[in-house]
């Protein structure tokens, strides 16, 4: 029987997790929930292998689901969570999304800068350490973005169009030791597009309508509704597959603008959230991973 992991660093399995671990149970695979804090690496002396923390005992996978690293509170602990995925890589086990990808994703900085080489638009972005610097970007552009480096569901982001709330906010991230992450603001009809993508299939879209005019943000954990997009046009679709194919992932939520010169990509997300996808569309994304996973292994 196929054995597969959905790992996640919660002490009960979130609703994403269990979402995937009833899509592979009801296509008759094997399916546990790890935390990346139970999984051990061993290795040298010609032994190499991971195991479950509490026993010791191998752990016998076919494929790795990798929702979530967790939050770490030294780069210690980080590495050794990135090189235990990397070992897993190593033994053969495919981990979806692979770490190296994951980690690109989550990074916005180098995700963004990848997608810019490869010719995908993205907004104008500054990283920044002085917020002096910050201050001069802000001025320039006018109205601008400040967001956390990593982060999620919109938490965080700050939109200005005074250099005072860029001044405040870019000293408190200083005295942190924090990077400033500022993007020019993209004018946008009060909403923005999320496309799921599996594999090489879009299996849906939706706008992310903004709650009201004043509340910018987009995102559905902010209030933003999602309205699902009936039909797909080529360059979404070709934005969105491309993005997630130059960042190496094999499932990611892609977030999309529509601007006054096109599609830009937002953000690209590895282990995006499918709440209101599902009640927006009624399509489950687990099932749509769940049957690529098994694809992938028969290959």
């Amino acid at each position: 029987m196929v054995r597969v992991a959905v790992v996640a660093d919660r002490p009960v399995p979130p609703w994403t997790a269990r979402q995937l671990i009833l899509a592979f149970e009801d296509l008759g695979v094997n399916a546990t929930y790890l935390r990346p804090s139970d999984i051990v690496s061993i290795f040298g002396r010609g032994d190499s292998r991971v195991v479950y923390s509490s026993t010791l005992n191998d752990i016998d996978l076919n494929a790795v689901l990798l929702r979530d690293i967790g939050f770490t509170s030294t780069i210690e602990t980080l590495l050794r969570r990135i090189n235990v995925f990397e070992h897993i890589e190593m033994l053969g086990i495919p981990v979806i999304n692979p770490i190296r990808a994951f980690l690109k994703a989550r990074d916005k900085y180098f995700s963004l800068l990848l997608l810019d080489k490869a010719g995908i638009p993205v907004p104008r972005t500054a990283v920044v350490e002085n917020y002096s610097a910050a201050l001069k970007v802000a001025e320039q552009w006018k109205d601008v973005v400040l967001k956390p480096l990593i982060g999620s569901m919109g938490f965080g982001a700050i939109r200005a169009t005074s250099v005072d709330i860029v001044y405040i906010t870019s000293r408190t991230l200083n005295q942190l030791d924090q990077p400033i992450y500022i993007q020019e603001y993209i004018d946008k009809p009060n909403r923005d597009i999320r496309v799921f993508v599996v594999g090489n299939d879009i299996i849906a879209a939706y706008y992310r309508v903004q709650p009201t005019a004043e509340l910018w943000k987009t995102n559905i954990a902010q209030g933003a509704k999602a309205v699902p997009i009936e039909r797909i046009d080529e360059d979404l679709a070709d934005i969105a597959l491309r993005a997630t194919k130059i960042l190496g992932l094999h499932y990611a939520g892609v977030d999309i603008a529509e601007s006054k010169d096109g599609y830009v990509v937002l953000e690209v997300n590895a282990s995006p959230n499918w709440r209101g996808l599902a009640r927006a569309t009624g399509i489950n994304p687990a099932t749509h991973i769940a049957r690529y996973v098994l694809t992938l292994l028969k290959k």
